[in-house]
């Protein structure tokens, strides 16, 4: 919301202010650091310009209310500092200012003679509210404690010396006469062209409440081109034209001018400045604006904006365009049903007022299969203004047919009907419905699933329920959508509650489906659900135990019980320890062959029966079998020998085992046996007792005793 602020001294106090103005936020120069007491602090800001005919000229503005009535009643003192390459890095320390100026605001002869001459009035009621709030500024509300008022009667008080506070800053920053009268403005003539320099604000008195410190301002007296970066955009509506720029920190208030089409003249809008009133005043962050009504649409209206800068100049900173069009949908049209009047036509009918808007340029008839997203229009151009009916000849029988019309003027704004669905004429019931499962659960819910059909027009389900196969059917469920909902979703899943305890073991359930004109399909075929079971199957019963060396067999008796789902046999090699799923079967078999075993382990057998509702069986009684080891191993092989003149080296391969394993060497002696002549860990061995003819053989063993077949005799001569 953007605010007007009348300048009536008389009116200030009724005015509502939600805008601050640029000397009263911090951080437009470097601040001093301030005292590291517990005091609060009030700063002076500063703003300045150089021109050269004028010299450097400064505002300036404390941020708090009593600091500003100090420096109202005492004056303040101008320091300045000159910068250069050499001084830059200790601009900031006392000894380089000097103080160049004191200023103090008028007195009641000075004000009477600036008041007095100035012709304008506004500018005559912005003197006056300066005057007036100098001469409040010596006046302290003060007094007792209210006890009945308490703290709303202090907080009612500092609300109204706030508000009077920001309508002063307002007037002193807009009149240049105001801000010098009230000390709070001052021209350095003496600045020379180029330089620069540092200025600072003190207050010649002390305040009671806050240490006043200056913000202070670094500035060039070299002359920059005004430039206010203020960017303007139009908005164009009907019959008016808003204008919105965003605020520059430069602006302290906006006034708006417009000439006419076909006039060469520009007419002030505004009667007061326009302030931003979102209390954010940081460049490029705020908005500001004014919208201008009653006008001609299709016109061309030019419009200047022009601010009003910190030292009470009033600049052009936009010169922009802009031409209201109409933007006024007509009426609604109001849309009947549609009626299927015959086989292959729909008629589709509304309504308007009976004096139609002079602008009402025609008709679009459009259909859609839903009553919502893309509508198709059924028609080639623009149906005349005066045109109440439709017929249509090519909708989807069996199919939802959802109709709108829109309304168009000269200007192409549009307004449609609401979406109205057709009733066709339909005698050709839905296909038989198929359900896809019935389950029930522990506490008796059962959960019916229904292939949904194919059919466009298909309204929904009924459910039917029986005790027996050839009892009657009653319905006990309807699912069906309308045909003018938002929802068009067919329900498929169905619930129904029913007892456990029961004489009757199943439940029978089949569907009907139905179109929106209720012609009925055929019944679905019927589904039995089974009530659950609370007795567990009969456990199987082992009756044989086969072990072999890598294998060991089980036969078994499975479950007698005729609702056997499947069997689980167990195994554990710790009676200890929990048993582990080993093998699955659902078809009756009597016996299973373990294969993952190992030599030497006991493993412990059992099997439970799982049935259709779920439960479990007793462990079988527990079996077990050790595989048996026959101690035979791998043999070496690719025995080979090499010689020198003294000695014998053999060689061979020999796969890796588990167990630890030597390999012992055979030779043949005098009488042609073979006798052990060494032992190994490693595959090759060096006979160094040699003859001319020398014959051997090796075999592996482990450390358990298990042993491998001798090796081929190998010969070796030696040539002595």
């Amino acid at each position: 919301m953007k605010i007007n602020i009348k300048s009536k001294a008389k009116n200030l106090a009724q005015q509502l202010v939600c805008a601050v103005s640029f000397l009263l936020i911090a951080g437009i120069c470097h601040a001093q650091d301030a005292d590291s007491s517990s005091v609060p602090v009030s700063k002076i800001n500063i703003a300045g310009r150089y021109t050269e005919s004028r010299g450097i000229e400064l505002r300036f503005f404390p941020d708090k209310k009593s600091a500003l009535e100090t420096g109202i009643k005492n004056g303040f003192i101008i320091e300045r500092a000159l910068l250069d390459s050499t001084s830059e890095n200790k601009a900031g320390s006392k000894s380089n200012f000097s103080e160049i100026a004191r200023v103090h605001s008028y007195g009641e002869s000075q004000w009477e003679k600036i008041i007095s001459g100035e012709k304008d009035s506004d500018a005559r009621d912005e003197l006056e509210a300066a005057r007036d709030f100098q001469t409040d500024a010596a006046k302290k509300e003060g007094g007792t404690f209210d006890f009945e008022k308490g703290i709303a009667g202090l907080k009612e008080q500092k609300s109204r010396e706030d508000f009077e506070y920001l309508i002063f800053a307002l007037t002193a920053l807009r009149n240049v006469k105001a801000a010098e009268a009230l000390g709070l403005s001052y021209t350095d003539n003496t600045a020379e062209k180029g330089k620069t320099y540092l200025y600072r604000i003190l207050p010649i008195g002390k305040s009671d409440i806050y240490q006043i410190v200056s913000v202070d301002l670094k500035i060039s007296a070299e002359k920059k081109q005004n430039e206010y970066n203020v960017p303007v955009n139009v908005k164009l509506g009907d019959t008016e034209l808003s204008i919105a720029w965003m605020d520059s920190p430069d602006i302290s208030g906006y006034s708006i001018e417009r000439k006419n089409p076909g006039e060469n003249k520009f007419t002030q809008l505004n009667k007061a400045p326009l302030y931003n009133s979102d209390g954010n005043s940081d460049a490029g962050d705020s908005r500001n604006g004014y919208t201008d009504k009653n006008l001609t649409n299709y016109k061309i209206y030019t419009y200047r904006l022009f601010g009003y800068t910190l030292f009470g100049e009033k600049v052009q900173v936009a010169e922009v365009e802009g031409m209201p069009r109409d933007l006024t949908p007509p009426e609604q049209p109001f849309l009947p049903q549609p009626q299927n009047t015959k086989p292959n036509q729909v008629l589709v009918t509304w309504k308007m007022n009976p004096v139609p808007a002079p602008d009402l340029k025609g008709f679009f008839v459009a259909r859609s299969d839903k009553n919502e997203g893309e509508f198709k229009i059924l028609h080639k151009g623009l149906l005349p203004k005066d045109t109440r009916s439709f017929i249509d000849t090519t909708f989807v029988r069996g199919r939802n047919n959802y109709y709108l019309v829109q309304a168009i003027d000269t200007a192409n704004n549009v307004s449609s009907s609401l979406p109205v669905y057709a009733a066709l004429i339909d005698s050709i019931p839905p296909v038989k419905p198929k359900i896809i499962s019935g389950l029930i659960d522990s506490l008796g819910v059962v959960t019916i699933t229904v292939d949904k059909n194919k059919e466009p027009d298909l309204m929904g389900y009924r459910l039917f329920k029986a005790n027996g196969p050839e009892h009657e059917f009653s319905v006990i469920a309807e699912g069906f959508i309308k045909n003018d909902s938002l929802n068009n979703k067919i329900q498929t899943v169905f619930k129904d509650t029913v007892t456990l305890n029961s004489l009757t073991p199943k439940i029978y359930y089949r569907v009907k489906a139905l179109d929106f004109n209720f012609n009925q399909s055929e019944f679905s075929d019927k589904v039995a659900v089974v009530r659950p079971d609370t007795i567990p199957p009969v456990p199987p019963v082992f009756n044989n135990v086969l072990v072999g060396e890598k294998k060991i067999e089980l036969h078994f008796f499975p479950s007698s019980s005729e609702d056997v789902e499947r069997h689980i046999v167990y195994r554990k090699t710790d009676l200890n320890s929990n048993w582990d799923s080993l093998f699955t079967f659902k078809t009756p078999v009597t016996k299973y062959t373990d294969t993952t075993v190992t030599a030497g382990i006991t493993y412990y057998y059992s099997m439970r029966a799982k049935d259709l509702s779920g439960l479990y069986s007793k462990y079988a009684s527990p079996v077990y079998g050790k595989p048996y080891d026959t101690g035979l191993r791998p043999p070496v092989e690719n025995l080979s020998a090499t010689a020198d003149k003294e000695n014998v080296i053999l060689k061979w391969e020999y796969p890796e085992l588990k167990i630890d394993h030597s390999f012992v060497i055979y030779k043949k002696n005098d009488k042609g046996n073979l006798i052990q002549c060494g032992i190994t860990k490693d595959k090759s061995y060096t006979d160094t007792n040699v003859g001319k003819e020398n014959y051997y053989a090796v075999k592996a063993v482990t450390v358990e005793g298990g042993q491998s077949k001798m090796s081929d005799v190998l010969e070796k001569k030696i040539e002595k």
